[in-house]
């Protein structure tokens, strides 16, 4: 087909809907074919798992095909053959085969981001189709005989006779079906296959419509809408909620009280459930961001030449859209870390009486108002001599400093900008850059990140994140005279402590918690530059927060309890201010402003 024919067909009107129906099927059938690529190399004999890939290229063959895509119909239809003859034992799953099908496997999917951002195919194939094109001339030269679960068989994927074999399939309601029947005496046998045949067919014309029926796309921004709309019913919930209290004390034992107090109930109830449908309705499943990970650690493990199994845990687990995409770059410098630097080379590993194949578990759960995300390798962990070493060569840190220093402060020192232990540099760590990085995100995403290891025993990351970012649970708390809100997310504790546990170090207020030395700040000297008069009392109230890997102890008068709040934007007359995050309506009307953490953190360590 013309390519300038192709191109006008992709940008026509109306063939938007169906070009958009391509991308994002054939997007999730990559999204599966992935994870399948990996179980195939562990797996190789799994026949069904092997028919199955082969019908995920074959969709895609036949979808693309339709579009006049002719560059991925090239590339696909080579798979086809590959994985026909694997399939078929034509071929046994070599080292070979498999780069080569990874190698269309990427092709594919630079093909698909060309056509998606420009509704072309502005993408050389020639090189990956040769590669391709080899492999299977060597196939048919060595004519291999498969031995094992994976034989050669008359039998086709489909389960039809015998007799037959399934060259294509039904796959999204993109239903391609072709039977080459072999010669047959026995018309009986042909009248069961072609039965068989009618009834795979009506099985994949009536399956996407089940599929349709239960689901149904949405623009994001609708959804935005509906947030910001239960957002807004939340405020009017919490006033509600205030006006009942002030009724209730006036007017007790009344009909009207009751009342309002029952109604009151019911709205909050309702306003609870609608603001978890509408969460709901955002989030998405972690395992969209772990499934690309196998791939990344099998790469990564043939380059360092490293034996690695990566395990993956709570894909199920959910999370806000917008942080879900926000999260896929810190966890890929985490997991790069993890295998260069965290897990030892097999030798080594064997000499120390470990297994020579590590492993990372990356895993995900939901904590209350949190996601939970670990990554634990059981690699040499982290040395603080070491790292404290090289951060005073570095001279990111004197060594006076580092003297006041727990074992935690030093591991957070691999947060420093341009800090690295590695000795070369390589396209797997090295450069400096990357837990800087992942600092720079959680802190964006007002997230806590925490390192615990043991040397020669492995090393676990710990990243915590608020569920949702639009409406967030704060602790409410008074300074002075003034009401403020503190994020939740952020607060790892809140406690009281006596005015003789308050030191003074370098002219900085600190007290020791839990083998730790906490930095004191007062919100008023952050907000206004004044730390203003004030009131000595016996014991002082104390908020510990924490942003990616630092922690602060904040003072406050009075603690006044938790609530749900909307942040809301102060609006173009205000603009952002230094240290307020937005403000939020209370119960009673009075408008509160939310403190940005992060903003305060930073200005502090400046």
């Amino acid at each position: 087909m013309d390519p300038n024919n192709t191109y006008a067909m992709l940008n026509d009107p109306e063939m938007k809907e169906i070009v958009d129906s391509f991308l994002v099927e054939t997007k999730e059938i990559l999204e599966k074919l992935d994870l399948n690529l990996i179980e195939l190399e562990n797996r190789p004999d799994d026949s069904d798992l092997l028919n199955d890939i082969f019908r995920s290229f074959h969709t895609i063959k036949g979808t693309s095909g339709f579009l006049g895509l002719e560059k991925l119909t090239q590339v696909t239809h080579r798979c086809e053959d590959i994985l026909n003859k694997l399939r078929r034992g034509e071929a046994l799953l070599s080292q070979e085969l498999m780069d080569g099908i990874f190698l269309a496997y990427d092709k594919i999917k630079e093909l698909l981001v060309s056509i998606e951002t420009q509704l072309n195919e502005d993408v050389p194939v020639e090189e990956t189709i040769d590669i391709l094109s080899d492999l299977i001339e060597k196939l048919e030269h060595n004519n291999v005989e498969a031995s094992g679960p994976i034989k050669k068989q008359e039998e086709n994927i489909n389960g039809l006779s015998a007799n037959t074999s399934a060259e294509g399939t039904a796959e999204d309601g993109n239903a391609e079906i072709t039977v080459e029947e072999k010669e047959s005496a026995n018309p009986l046998q042909e009248d069961k296959a072609a039965a068989k045949a009618n009834a795979l067919k009506e099985t994949a014309n009536s399956s996407p419509a089940k599929k349709t029926d239960n689901t149904i796309r949405v623009d994001v921004d609708r959804l935005d809408e509906l947030l910001n709309i239960a957002s807004e019913l939340v405020l009017g919930r919490n006033r509600l909620s205030q006006v009942n209290s002030e009724f209730a004390l006036e007017y007790e034992g009344t009909n009207f009280s009751r009342d309002l107090a029952d109604a009151t109930k019911q709205i909050d109830l309702m306003t609870n459930e609608l603001q978890l449908v509408v969460m709901k309705t955002r989030m998405v499943k972690i395992g969209k961001v772990f499934n690309r990970f196998p791939r990344l650690v099998r790469d990564l493990a043939r380059e360092t030449n490293k034996q690695i199994n990566l395990v993956l845990k709570g894909e199920d687990t959910e999370l806000d859209k917008t942080l879900i995409e926000e999260i896929n770059d810190p966890l890929v410098h985490l997991i790069r870390n993890s295998v260069d630097h965290g897990i030892e080379l097999p030798e080594t590993r064997k000499a120390l009486g470990k297994e020579p194949t590590g492993t990372i578990i990356l895993s995900a759960e939901q904590e209350g108002n949190q996601i939970i995300i670990t990554i634990e390798d059981d690699g040499k962990g982290i040395d603080p001599d070491v790292i404290k070493e090289k951060a005073i060569s570095k001279g990111l840190i004197t060594r006076e400093k580092t003297k006041e220093f727990s074992k935690q402060d030093i591991y957070n020192l691999i947060f420093l900008p341009g800090f690295s232990t590695a000795e070369v540099v390589t396209n797997v760590s090295g450069r400096g850059v990357g837990m800087d990085v992942v600092k720079t995100n959680v802190t964006k995403l007002r997230g806590i990140i925490s390192i615990e290891s043991a040397v020669g025993k492995g090393t676990k990351i710990i990243v915590k994140l608020p569920l949702t970012l639009a409406i967030i649970p704060g602790m409410i708390v008074k300074v002075k005279s003034e009401t403020v809100v503190i994020p939740l997310n952020s607060v790892i504790e809140a406690f009281r402590v006596h005015i003789e546990d308050i030191h003074t170090i370098n002219g900085h207020e600190a007290i020791k918690r839990r083998d730790a030395v906490i930095p004191l700040v007062g919100i008023d000297d952050l907000l206004y530059g004044s730390e203003g008069k004030e009131e000595k009392t016996v014991w002082q109230y104390v908020v510990v927060v924490g942003l990616a890997e630092k922690r602060f102890g904040i003072k406050v008068d009075e603690l006044l309890g938790q609530k749900e709040v909307v942040i809301k934007s102060l609006g173009s007359y205000l603009g952002n201010i230094n240290g307020i995050a937005g403000s939020t309506i209370m119960g009673d009307g009075t408008v509160v402003m939310i403190i940005d953490i992060s903003e305060l953190i930073n200005k502090i360590v400046k």
